[in-house]
């Protein structure tokens, strides 16, 4: 055999190598190969010594590396790229962004259900209290649990809010809503009878006559006040119109009025010996619907909890 066919035999053999192969690999083939390969008319092959071959084997050889690395340098690049550069680099899976949980709805704050609702569970610290529970009849009323107030639409001022406030114990009923400051009586009033009649002789307060009522089969008696149309609150001790205080240390009203021409139905009796005063309260331009709720609230009053 010839050394030009001799190699093209070698060549075709070498386009057999698997296309995965490194171009290192197969271009340390293609020389062992070639070293190792016997050659019919050079016996003198015996080291590999490039030096002692002949011109034709060299430009043989030469014509084979470059066929070789012609071809290896095409499978490299035609061959796809697996874990290192190459013409185009593998599009990155884009993460999917995670879909944001959507905040659940919420009422306003205070927004009371219809149904049940503590207004005070007996347990408030350094002053009287009594459990009460009312059912709140119709949308729109807000309060807080154990807070002792509701209002319609979070609303009790002038000229069509209303609300209801309840306090527990004795109390110092003020000789004038406006100069409570010096009109503090030096003992509060203890009982049912004693709270009506002061509240009646209260200055200005166009107090109607007392009136028998039971709340939960207790007893009591309810007197209706009135805020003075003209009452001008920025005259008023410390700019406040105020009904009573509580015993202890502080003067300042417990009870303080929202604006002139508030009308305040107190509703008071006596709870195992325990004073029990409801204030509702409203305006001349209160809704009659909302004054039907407000009356209703009042007719379920309960000296317990739920």
């Amino acid at each position: 055999m010839s050394t030009d066919r001799d190699t093209t035999r070698i060549v075709r053999s070498w386009l057999r190598t698997d296309e995965n192969e490194s171009a290192d690999r197969v271009l340390g083939t293609v020389l062992d190969r070639l070293d190792t390969t016997p050659q019919r008319h050079v016996t003198w092959w015996p080291a590999r010594r490039l030096s002692t071959m002949n011109t034709t084997l060299k430009f043989g050889l030469a014509a084979v590396v470059v066929a070789v690395a012609a071809l290896i340098g095409l499978n490299y690049l035609a061959a796809p790229n697996v874990g290192g550069p190459g013409l185009t680099e593998p599009t990155p899976t884009p993460t999917p962004e995670p879909t944001p949980t959507p905040e659940p709805s919420r009422a306003p704050e205070g927004l009371l259900p219809e149904g049940p609702h503590v207004l005070s569970d007996g347990e408030d610290e350094g002053l009287p209290s009594l459990p009460i529970t009312v059912t709140i009849p119709a949308p729109g009323w807000t309060g807080e649990p154990d807070g002792g107030i509701l209002q319609k639409n979070d609303h009790s001022d002038a000229p069509d809010g209303a609300g209801m406030i309840v306090f527990f114990g004795d109390l110092y009923v003020y000789g004038d809503p406006c100069a409570w400051a010096t009109t503090r009586p030096d003992t509060p009033a203890t009982t049912v009878d004693e709270l009506v009649t002061a509240l009646a002789s209260q200055a200005s307060r166009d107090a109607s006559d007392p009136a028998d009522i039971t709340v939960d089969g207790y007893a009591g008696k309810s007197i209706t006040l009135h805020v003075p149309e003209d009452a001008v609150f920025s005259e008023c001790d410390s700019g406040t119109f105020g009904s009573w205080g509580v015993p202890g240390s502080d003067p300042a009203p417990y009870r303080y009025h929202q604006d002139p021409g508030q009308i305040d139905e107190i509703w008071i009796v006596e709870v195992n010996g325990e004073l029990a005063i409801i204030d509702w309260a409203h305006y001349e331009g209160t809704p009659q619907v909302v004054m039907d709720e407000l009356r209703a609230i009042v007719d379920s009053i309960t000296f317990e909890a739920p």
